[in-house]
Parts: structure tokens; C-alpha cells; sequence
């Protein structure tokens, strides 16, 4: 798998012996060893070791060490272009930002841009090698918000939940095959049946759709879905037009128990500045979602729960959706 998932992003990011970058993750995580820090074994690139992610640091660092590939989480991106370190520096030697974990929003792509950085935005999973997916980053802007295409030596197929291959532009289960696959979970066979199907493919959990030109979009995770009224609702698609308000920096939507509703949504926001009136984001969504989509509650945090690798913690929020009262 190892072996695999380096040949297939030396290739895939065109990584060469010129190349270097950072690392701040943990060792106890696929991304630390990975992403890039394995695949710089197979070009003899640099990788400068961190002990933790610092946004100002790091800023600092890729002018005074060169650095050309950055990588992370969006909060990340989005730590660092908030410092007042992102406009004192000209990041001039990186050639693009590798981002994963989660969808980087659109408005942040754009500041990115802006300095002079693509973004492409990647998709993996610890039992696929981690990098599966990659956006060249001539698409960004074209193809935002898409994880691109599969790299090389990955299949995929995706399937409904009858196992059968849906048409372009329709939802369905992400499943894969290939050399980078994990043939199953150590000492656990009874979860290794259940991830893989009856041929052989391994069951991604995550929900996409693929447009006419071949384009993959991450609609969000099979656990994730909720619910209401009937209706299927994907909480990555309402984050997605949260985030598109300009009083908005994060956003996080989870599905709740409701009386009327089988399950309605509670969004928890980041403020981008003083925040503004629940009311005005209902009806922000209302006017780009259908109704059943628009979430039943705003609720304004100073941050959004993170874990180690720097996603956003949905059981924490389910938590405290169902447990703590409305602000």
C-alpha cells in the first residue's frame, strides 16, 4: 500500500528532487506519513519536520526555506491566511496547495488564488493509501470545489445501494480496487467483511457524484446523511452554501431527532466577523436550497471541535446539538 500510494503522487503532483515541504502531523496518522513524507523517499526531496502546525511559523518558513508543496486540513489554510504574517510574505517558491480531510470553501480558494497559490484539492482514506484523488490545480477555479479524478492505479465505481453503477451527475457510494486497497482490518475479519463487497471492491462510506467530464464531487459521508420529511440530506451540500456567506468562516451541519421532521439540521458557524441574524442565514438558504435542506437551528461557535488530524468532529457536535439549548 505504501509502495503503491508513493508511486502513484510522485506521478500524480509531479513531485522531483527539487521539491520541498513541511510536516506537522502526527506519525499515529496516515497523513503524517503519507501524504507527502514517504513519496519525497521515492524523489529525494525535503521534507522539514515540525514537532506542531504553527500558522505564522510556517508562513515564515516557506520564504526563508523555499518551500513549494504546503499541504493540510482547510482550517489550516484558513489559520494561515488570517495571520498577518500571510500578507508580509510572497510565497513565491510554492508551486501549489495540496488540501484534504474536507472540502476547502470556495471564498478561501479564492484568497489563495489571489496570493498566487492553486489549490488542489486531494481526497483519501488510511485504508486506500491516503492519496486517492487529486484536482490539477488548472482546474481549481474551473472545477472548484471537486476532488478531480482518480490517481493512477486506482479504480472506482460508483454504486447504489443496490451495488449497481449509477448514471453521471446521479449520487452514489464511493467504492474502490487496486494495489493501494488494504487487504482488511488487523485481527478484525468480521469488520473486513463488512467494508468490501461480495467482488472484491472496498466500501468508501462517502458519497459522490461524478459529472460528464469525468470530475468526482464529495456529497458527503453515508453516516453523515440524515433524513427529513423523507428526503435525503447530504450536510456537506448546506455547509457548502453556509460557507458562500461572507459573514461566515466555518460551518458544520448535523442531522438531529425532530418531532415533524423524522430529522432536521443544526448548523454550527464560525463567524467571519460580528455575526449576523439567525433569520438572515435561514433565508440566505432558503433561496439557494429546497426547503427540506434549510437547517432547523444556527448556532454561533468561537471554533468548531477538531480532532488531531484537523477535522471537524461531528459527534461532538451531535453532542452538543442534542443536549445543550439553543443560544
Amino acid at each position: 500500500m505504501l509502495v503503491w500510494n508513493a508511486v502513484n503522487t510522485v506521478h500524480r503532483l509531479s513531485l522531483t528532487p527539487a521539491d520541498v515541504s513541511f510536516n506537522a502531523a502526527p506519525f499515529y496518522h496516515t497523513g503524517g506519513w503519507n501524504v507527502l513524507l514517504t513519496p519525497f523517499l521515492f524523489t529525494a526531496g525535503r521534507t522539514i519536520l515540525l514537532d506542531r502546525f504553527d500558522a505564522d511559523g510556517l508562513l515564515r518558513l516557506c520564504d526563508d526555506e523555499g518551500i513549494t508543496i504546503l499541504w493540510g486540513v482547510p482550517t489550516m489554510l484558513q489559520m494561515m491566511a488570517e495571520s498577518d504574517t500571510f500578507e508580509a510574505v510572497s510565497l513565491g517558491t510554492v508551486r501549489y496547495a495540496v488540501v484534504g480531510g474536507e472540502p476547502m470553501p470556495a471564498p478561501l480558494t479564492r484568497t489563495w488564488q489571489a496570493k498566487g497559490v492553486p489549490i488542489r484539492q486531494g481526497f483519501g482514506m488510511t485504508e486506500v493509501g491516503v492519496n486517492c484523488f487529486s484536482l490539477p490545480e488548472a482546474d481549481a477555479v474551473r472545477k472548484m470545489g471537486s476532488i478531480g479524478f482518480p490517481n493512477l492505479f486506482v479504480d472506482i465505481r460508483i454504486v447504489d445501494a443496490n451495488g449497481r453503477d449509477v448514471t453521471p451527475g446521479e449520487t452514489g457510494e464511493l467504492v474502490f480496487r487496486g494495489p493501494v486497497v488494504t487487504p482488511g482490518y488487523w485481527r478484525n475479519p468480521e469488520a473486513t467483511r463488512k467494508a468490501f463487497t461480495a467482488d472484491g471492491w472496498f466500501r468508501s462510506g462517502d458519497l459522490v457524484r461524478q459529472d460528464d467530464e469525468g470530475y468526482v464531487y464529495v456529497v458527503g459521508r453515508l453516516k453523515e446523511m440524515y433524513i427529513s420529511g423523507g428526503e435525503n440530506v447530504y450536510p456537506a451540500e448546506v455547509e457548502a452554501v453556509l460557507r458562500e456567506h461572507p459573514a461566515v468562516a466555518e460551518a458544520a451541519v448535523v442531522g438531529v431527532p425532530d418531532d415533524r421532521w423524522g430529522e432536521a439540521g443544526v448548523a454550527f458557524l464560525v463567524p467571519a466577523g460580528p455575526a449576523p441574524d439567525a433569520a438572515a442565514l435561514v433565508d440566505f438558504c432558503r433561496q439557494r436550497l429546497a426547503a427540506y435542506k434549510v437547517p432547523r437551528e444556527i448556532r454561533w461557535l468561537d471554533a468548531l471541535p477538531v480532532g488531531h488530524s484537523g477535522k471537524i468532529q461531528k459527534t461532538d457536535l451531535v453532542a452538543l446539538a442534542t443536549t445543550a439549548p439553543a443560544s
